[in-house]
């Protein structure tokens, strides 16, 4: 996979397309069952204030072999140094989320969407219907502040998504400090732990999501129905357990290597691709993350043995690197993955824009529902607008040195396709 410069592409306006490539990989090319991977990116452009651009990059990985990271350049407001975005990939567990109290004294309030689901009375959501687009699930936590971290990149209507320190005390509204991924250090700002998935019941799960990077997307839920099949190996083990159950994520990063389709969910245990903040969040050397692209997974799967026994060995990662009191919610997301996501490698799904489930709200801060703008799943792909790609800043192409596969974005089009 290439590696581009990732700021250049907040600039662009317009929708998210609904069904682009089909839910094929439009920008990440996968070798034999590699899971490619997101470059998530979290740049502040687009505000009125002087540029803060920060640096997350989510890379999400397979079976074996690389995913891609996509660096990004991060400013902290006035003379900005550029830096690169990281990446990474993999697991989870059931794991109740933590809703995240934005207010003066920086702590996190916790409390069980899997107990808020319960009184609130919340079912699994029909299924989809035809209408529904094509795609599939990839994996990665890379422990960055997020794309819609920064101001700059989330609807004016609404509020970023809240940042936390290196022991998970939440930033609140001081959505300008540095990513971790750009300058670890105490307060630098990191992923929220309250960022796993969990259960929600047998069949259906929330969480958070990286998706491509194609215009105002954050805070945006979508309907992930699983298939039953495995992207790179249909007959995925874990793939075919996961058949008929349903996640509902919400979109809180972006991935400039995330294909069309392609849902890259936050979970912990994943690997950390090119840029690597987990390790200093958590402690542990970079070797204990597992592959560093694929991570647990990964790692065990090269281990050999059959579904279960793989199954086994990512739990008895997700023990060894989460055995810290303060590292219950990535143990519990660590376990989702092989527990209620079965360990699945790449899955296929059907996804729909839905309205967001108040549990996500709760946690991410980021509420689209006054906008009452939500897209309909058309499927066909749609195409980039004359304005869309004016908009777009080309000076990370280097040349086009940095281009890379097309990703499916219409800043690649107006940047690279010409």
């Amino acid at each position: 996979m290439s590696i581009r410069t990732n700021h250049a592409w907040v600039l662009l306006s317009g929708w998210l397309i609904a069904c682009p490539g089909g839910g094929e990989s439009s920008g990440t090319a996968a070798t034999t069952g590699d899971n490619p991977g997101s470059a998530s990116e979290v740049s502040g452009v687009g505000s009125t204030e002087a540029p803060t651009t920060g640096s997350s990059a989510a890379t999400s990985n397979g079976t074996t072999g690389p995913g891609t990271t996509s660096p990004g350049t991060t400013s902290n407001g006035t003379t900005s140094p550029e830096t690169t975005n990281p990446g990474t990939t993999n697991p989870g567990t059931t794991n109740p989320g933590t809703t995240t109290d934005a207010d003066t004294t920086g702590t996190t309030a916790t409390t069980d969407p899997n107990t808020s689901d319960s009184t609130t009375g919340a079912v699994d959501p029909p299924p989809l219907d035809g209408t529904a687009c094509q795609g599939y699930a990839t994996r990665y936590w890379d422990c960055c502040k997020a794309h819609c971290g920064w101001q700059g990149n989330v609807n004016a209507a609404t509020e970023p998504l809240q940042s936390c320190d290196k022991n998970d005390n939440n930033l609140g509204s001081a959505y300008d400090v540095v990513s971790s991924c750009q300058s670890p250090a105490q307060n630098s700002a990191f992923t929220c732990y309250s960022g796993a998935p969990w259960a929600v019941s047998d069949t259906l799960a929330y969480g958070f999501a990286a998706v491509p990077a194609q215009g105002d997307i954050c805070g945006r839920c979508y309907q992930l129905d699983f298939d039953g099949t495995g992207h790179y190996n249909a007959q995925d083990p874990g793939s075919v357990a996961l058949s008929n159950k349903t996640m509902i994520v919400q979109a809180t990063n972006i991935g400039h290597d995330v294909a069309g389709g392609q849902f890259d969910i936050l979970t912990p245990g994943g690997g950390v691709g090119l840029f690597d903040a987990c390790s200093y969040q958590w402690n542990v050397d970079t070797s204990e993350l597992g592959a560093t692209y694929g991570g647990f997974m990964t790692h065990c799967q090269q281990q050999g043995g059959n579904h279960e026994q793989i199954k086994q060995c990512v739990l008895g990662r997700c023990a060894a690197v989460f055995d810290e009191p303060g590292l219950a919610e990535l143990a519990a997301g660590c376990e989702w993955y092989v527990q209620w996501y079965e360990a699945a490698d790449n899955p296929n799904l059907h996804y729909q824009e839905v309205a967001c489930p108040p549990q996500l709200v709760a946690i991410s801060g980021i509420d689209r529902g006054p906008l009452d703008d939500i897209q309909a799943c058309k499927g066909g792909g749609g195409s980039c607008s004359q304005e869309e790609m004016d908009a777009c800043d080309c000076s990370w192409t280097n040349g086009g040195q940095n281009c890379g596969q097309d990703d499916g974005s219409c800043c690649w089009t107006a940047c690279c396709g010409r």
